[in-house]
Formats: structure tokens, C-alpha cells, sequence
């Protein structure tokens, strides 16, 4: 075996005594690496149930299989026939392997670099990339999202942003709880009701929470979240989302724009003109500045100042 090329397939298998490599080999034929763990006869293992002292009990009846990750771009797998152990309080217990989590072909270091991917592109084209089936690609996601959502601590949690969004082509709504300050999304509920912020509270409170430390709730202006969020979080100030304000005021300044259209003779220039009242003013150009204050003073000429504008 090549010098150090042993150390490498034990340090990507986080591989420690008593388990070493016990060989590995190329398959021209299929295009695959094939790497052989052992677990040394004579070592002492631990109960893996209760930590306890064991006495070796043979191994597993077959060799198992697992997909690791590629080596030099070709499909890799590990090879291990785990030992199992007595013990004297839990019985017969099979050890598993430390590259392995329970009831899965994959290594940790594929699963790992699998969720990365999966991090930033679908699940189909990750497929592809890993050449990996899909349906084993969403058993690791749904393993591993799962398992961080039940170990979430949300001690910390002190503002609240809900907001609802809709899947399945529309047909089906669900409410979503992100934590601002960490840029989390904690809870994801079922429905866009009273009813799914209070289970998001009860959520909370399981992992750590606690409603009567929330200081502020963002929300839209539902008629099922502004009354839910007074009720399940009471010391909290309730913050209208910026997308809904933004939406109302460019609706009130749209309307302003169509009464004021039907007084002036030249509506096609203050339909033209109509973005530039839209613009922050602290976005604007001097040159929008300037042409804003052209088109609203040769439209309103009685009008002194933009302050006097209700637009402005």
C-alpha cells in the first residue's frame, strides 16, 4: 500500500484501536475502491449499551457494506464484519462501527457531505453530484433535520419573525417561526391560524423557551396572527412587517397618484413621472431629485414646498 495512504483511509473513517485497515483495493471491472475495516480479536470492548465490561461473542453472521465518500472521484465503499459482545447486564449486543450511525449504508463523512450539498442545490440534481439515489438522499436530510429540530436549544430566543408561505402549487399554507438574531428557522406548523402560533409557543417552550422573555413578534396584519401573538406572547410588542407597510404605502401613494391624475391635463407625464415618487429619498439621485421636483411643482403650482405634499 502506498506510504501514508493507510493513515488517510483511517483518519476519513475516524477509525481508532481496535479497528485498523485491513486492505483496499481498485475494481477496474466496476470502477469502484473497496476498503476492508478490521476489529482487532484480542481487544476489549465496551458494552455499547450501558459502557460495561464485555466478553467477545463472535461477530455478525455477514460482511456489511457502507458508500463512502468518493476517492479520487471513483465510488468508494467499506467493508466490516462488526464484532458483537456479552454482557452481563444487557446481553448479546452488536458493536457498530465508529463510521457508521444506526440503520445506515452510508458513512458519516458521505452523509456530511451529502447535507452540504443538499444545502445548496435539489435534491435531484444533488442526486446526480453524489450519484446516489433519491430516496436515500432524503432519508439522511430527514434524519438529520429531525434530529437537530428535537436537540434545538431556544433558551436564547427574544424576538419572533411569522410569517406564512404556501406549498403544493398553492393549495396548502403553513406558518413559519424564525429567529431573527440567529437566522433560524425553528418551528414550521401546519395552517396559517390562531391555532398553529400557539403550537409554535408550545414548541418553544419544549426546547427551552420561554413566551414571557419574548420581546417582540413580527407578523403581518392576519386576522388570525395579531390576536394569537397578543394572546400566547403578552410582553411582547407587536411589529407589522416591513413587505405589508411597504405594500399599504405604495397603495395609498398609487391611489393619490390616480386622484391627482384626473385633475391635471397632462396625465401621460405624471403617469411617467409616477416612480419617481416611489423611490426612498434617501435612494435618489440628484438627477430623480430634481426631475421629481420639476413634475410635481409644473403639476401642482400652488403647492410652495414637497413638505406641503402629502406624497413627499
Amino acid at each position: 500500500m502506498i506510504e501514508g495512504f493507510e493513515q488517510m483511509l483511517a483518519g476519513s473513517l475516524h477509525l481508532e484501536e481496535p479497528c485498523y485497515i485491513m486492505g483496499a483495493e481498485f475494481d477496474s471491472v466496476q470502477n469502484e475502491v473497496h476498503i476492508h475495516v478490521g476489529v482487532r480479536k484480542d481487544a476489549m470492548i465496551p458494552c455499547p449499551k450501558c459502557g460495561g465490561s464485555t466478553t467477545r461473542y463472535g461477530y455478525e453472521p455477514t460482511e456489511r457494506s457502507w458508500r463512502h465518500s468518493d476517492c479520487l472521484f471513483y465510488r468508494c465503499y467499506v467493508h466490516c464484519q462488526r464484532p458483537r459482545v456479552l454482557c452481563e447486564h444487557c446481553g448479546a449486543q452488536q458493536v457498530n462501527a465508529p463510521f457508521e450511525r444506526p440503520h445506515s449504508r452510508f458513512t458519516l463523512l458521505f452523509e456530511g457531505y451529502a447535507m452540504m450539498i443538499m444545502s445548496d442545490v435539489p435534491r435531484r440534481k444533488a442526486s446526480a453530484l453524489l450519484r446516489c439515489d433519491e430516496k436515500s438522499l432524503t432519508s439522511i436530510l430527514s434524519y438529520w433535520v429531525n434530529r437537530t429540530v428535537k436537540e434545538q436549544n431556544l433558551s436564547d430566543v427574544s424576538r419572533i419573525a411569522i410569517d406564512e408561505t404556501s406549498f403544493k402549487r398553492g393549495h396548502d399554507y403553513v406558518t413559519v417561526s424564525v429567529d431573527p438574531d440567529q437566522k433560524r428557522v425553528f418551528d414550521v406548523q401546519p395552517g396559517r391560524s390562531k391555532e398553529a402560533v400557539t403550537a409554535m409557543k408550545t414548541k418553544l417552550e419544549q426546547h427551552g423557551g420561554d413566551s414571557a422573555n419574548i420581546q417582540a413578534i413580527t407578523c403581518d396584519m392576519s386576522a388570525s396572527y395579531l390576536p394569537a401573538t397578543r394572546e400566547n406572547f403578552p410582553n411582547a410588542k407587536q411589529v407589522i412587517d416591513k413587505f405589508h407597510v411597504k405594500k399599504r404605502l405604495l397603495s395609498a401613494l398609487d391611489d393619490i397618484r390616480k386622484q391627482e391624475q384626473r385633475k391635471v391635463d397632462k396625465k401621460q407625464e405624471i403617469f411617467r413621472s409616477r416612480r419617481l415618487f416611489m423611490i426612498p429619498e434617501a435612494k435618489m439621485t440628484d438627477a430623480q431629485k430634481n426631475s421629481r421636483r420639476r413634475t410635481f411643482f409644473k403639476l401642482s403650482p400652488n403647492v410652495s414646498s414637497l413638505s406641503d405634499c402629502p406624497v413627499a
